[in-house]
This record gives structure tokens, C-alpha cells and sequence, in this order.
């Protein structure tokens, strides 16, 4: 089906497109500013990140553009969706990507909220294609460190230079970095022992605001269902599955894992419902700033459903439902993060009883056998791995009905 076809009449359909949606008006010069586009230079905007043109493209269609400002080369489209004050840019694929267009947005505009609508691979069996999933958390499920006695650790996590404005309330804190180096110590630096400062955080997941997630739960469209030949990519299947909205946890990264088996020890570490690209430099340049973010995906495609691809319905599906959370976006937007107990019974973490084990045992086969993590209640227990049958192509659930 083509753009042209779907996204007006899917968006038209959900109750998503107003009078005056389009790209008309839109401007070309690239001094183009807010003012121009008949926005004050103080105007609260809410900031839209897609990745890819396909994932730009529904936001656009739902967007009335009204000028367009370049910054360091990133075309930002600033007008209205139902009237309500939006700059939206293409970042391009991957982390540092999607990092740096975000950070340019928010240091340029007056950002209030950041959005990032686009697609993802299922990394849960119950998470099927044309399903949605909301960050209730996202974390780097890239940053492992294999060692070499038979286990697995988080890297750390990622370090950030924290300031007043910063906001890292509900993250899983891995540690902190060390003072760094003065003029006057320089010379001697590192060569006793160091002191840590809480300036430096080491983050091993960032928590989305609650107030962004609840209001992706109230106002998201219904999303329907879609056949299952399409969502399992064998077209001599028959019947449809329904597609649901999820709050889970959004596993991104530099790299593109297909095997069953290797997401199965990523899971193991991180536990992830969605896996993509961009999401976590987007969150981590937000919560650095201190805006307010939350990351939509529609679900493309699904390692358990190898066959299957369904690229634009998910763009459309995600950005159908940022849509309706920046149509109801709340006025005022409290630091408070998306408790564990937000997340979606089916997600991930929900199941397991954590986002970020501390320990992941792993056989000479490199199979997950055992998970230590901190539950809870604060304690820190070790268990046997109880999802080795999940990692199997039997346990998809697109023919059983979904989740």
C-alpha cells in the first residue's frame, strides 16, 4: 500500500487530521525561524525526532508546516499538529544520529516535550508486527561486557555530566565516573587513588516520564488488527490478529541482531520489548537537558516471524499515536518516572522482575543458564533462566492470538 493511500486515510480514520494538515505554506529559506513560521521565538514547542523519511513521513502528514529553520545541516519543520506548536527533524539512523539532531532541537527551540515516533523489531514473543510499544524505559542493550569466566555484565552504563537541569530521576545508576584533572594536579593525575564525584553518572536504563506514558495510555487510538499472513509474513495463512499497545522497555543500539539466540542473552542482560537504533541517544540528550521525552515505535518485524516486514504500518501506527499524546500533551510535566509497576504485564521486565540484570550466567554455548539481579523489593537474588523456550520460532503468538 503507498504512503499516499495510507497515512490520510489512517490518520483521517483514527480522528488524527485536522483542517489545514499539509505542507502548504511551508517555507524553504533556511533562516526560516519560528517567528517566521508565525511562531514567538519563546513558543512552547513540543519536538518531533524521526529517524527515517518513512518514519517523517506520517508526522509530516499530519503536521500544518508553516516554515522551516536549517541548523547544522538538519532541515527542522516547525507549524502545528491540532494546533498545537511543533518543530519536527529528521535525525537519520543510528545513536549518534538521532543524539546530535535532538540535542541541536533542544538547545535551539523552546522544546516543553520531545517525541520520537518510528519503527522497531519485536524482541518479545508476545509484541507482534503492527503492535505498539512506549517507553516506559530505555536502555543501551549493546553495552555488555563479556567476560571471560563465563558471564556477562552491564558496561557500566552510559556516563553522564549531570546538572541542575538534568533529569535522571527513576535511572538504574551503575556508578560514578572520577574527578577529573585540574591545572594544579595534572601532572600527577592518575597515579593514586582517585575520588568519585555524583556529577558523573554512569545510567544503565533511563526512565520516561510517567505524565508522557499515561498520556500515551489514555489517548492512544484504538490500533486495530492486521491479517496474519502480513503479520507473519506467510501469505497461505489465514484470520487476522488483533495489535495492542505496550509499555515497555526499548532496548537500542549500534547494531542489527536477527538470531533468536543472540537476543536471548541481550534479554537476559537487558530486558527488552522493542529493539532499534536510535532511542537511547535520543533519551539520554534529553534527559542531559532536562526536556521532558518519550519514544514511540511501531512494530515492523519480528525475529520469530522471520518473512515479515511491515515497515510503513508500523511508522504509521507510531506516529498515530505520538500524535494523539501531543494533541492531549498535559500543561505541566512533573520530573516523576515511569514506575516499574507501569510497565505492561506482557513486557519483558514486567515477567522477569527487572530491566538491567548484574549478572548473567552463560553456558559454553553462550546461552543464558542463571540472571543475578536486584528485585523489588531491593533484594539481590539469582535464579535460574526461565525463558530459554520463549527464544524458539514456536513461540511466536501471532497465530494464537497475540498479546
Amino acid at each position: 500500500m503507498s504512503r499516499a493511500r495510507l497515512v490520510p486515510s489512517l490518520l483521517a480514520g483514527l480522528g488524527l487530521l485536522g483542517a489545514g494538515t499539509g505542507l502548504a505554506a511551508c517555507g524553504t529559506s533556511p533562516s526560516a525561524s519560528a517567528a517566521a513560521a508565525g511562531l514567538g521565538p519563546k513558543t512552547p514547542l513540543v519536538g518531533i525526532v524521526n529517524a527515517m523519511g518513512m518514519e517523517q513521513a506520517p508526522i509530516l502528514a499530519a503536521m500544518h508546516v508553516t516554515g522551516t529553520r536549517i541548523v547544522d545541516g538538519y532541515r527542522f519543520f516547525l507549524g502545528t499538529i491540532d494546533g498545537v506548536p511543533v518543530v519536527e527533524v529528521r535525525s537519520g539512523e543510528k545513536e549518534y544520529a538521532a543524539e546530535l539532531a535532538t540535542t541541536l532541537m533542544d538547545l535551539t527551540f523552546h522544546v516543553r516535550a520531545a517525541i520520537l515516533t518510528g519503527t522497531a523489531g519485536s524482541r518479545n514473543p508476545a509484541v507482534n508486527v503492527g503492535d505498539v510499544v512506549v517507553s516506559g524505559a530505555v536502555v543501551d542493550k549493546s553495552s555488555i561486557h563479556f567476560h571471560d569466566r563465563g558471564f556477562l555484565s552491564p558496561y557500566t552504563g552510559v556516563e553522564m555530566e549531570v546538572t541542575q537541569r538534568s533529569d535522571t530521576e527513576g535511572a538504574i545508576v551503575g556508578g560514578h565516573g572520577a574527578v577529573g584533572p585540574t591545572p594544579k594536579d595534572a601532572a600527577s593525575y592518575g597515579s593514586g587513588p582517585s575520588a568519585t564525584t555524583k556529577q558523573y553518572v554512569y545510567v544503565e536504563d533511563l526512565a520516561a516520564p510517567k505524565a508522557l506514558v499515561e498520556d500515551a495510555l489514555a489517548h492512544a487510538p484504538d490500533l486495530g488488527s492486521i491479517t496474519v499472513a502480513d503479520a507473519t509474513g506467510n501469505p497461505k495463512v489465514s484470520g487476522r490478529v488483533a495489535n495492542h499497545l505496550l509499555v515497555g522497555v526499548i532496548g537500542s543500539a549500534n547494531q542489527w541482531t536477527e538470531p533468536l539466540a543472540d537476543q536471548e542473552i541481550q534479554n537476559a542482560l537487558y530486558q527488552s520489548d522493542a529493539g532499534e537504533n536510535e532511542g537511547m541517544g535520543f533519551a539520554y540528550a534529553n534527559a542531559q537537558l532536562g526536556v521532558p521525552w518519550l519514544v514511540v515505535r511501531g512494530i515492523s518485524d519480528s525475529p520469530w516471524y522471520p518473512n515479515a516486514y511491515q515497515g510503513v504500518l508500523a511508522a504509521d501506527r507510531a506516529a498515530a499515536v505520538g500524535v494523539a499524546v501531543i494533541e492531549h500533551l498535559p500543561h505541566h510535566l512533573p520530573r516523576t518516572p515511569t514506575p516499574f509497576s507501569l510497565l505492561s504485564p506482557q513486557s519483558n521486565a514486567a515477567r522477569a522482575g527487572y530491566i538491567v540484570a548484574s549478572k548473567v550466567q552463560i553456558s559454553p554455548s553462550n546461552l543464558p543458564t542463571a540472571v543475578t539481579f536486584t528485585n523489588q523489593s531491593g533484594a539481590t537474588v539469582t535464579e535460574p533462566w526461565p525463558f530459554a523456550s520463549e527464544y524458539q520460532f514456536s513461540a511466536g503468538t501471532a497465530t494464537t492470538g497475540g498479546s
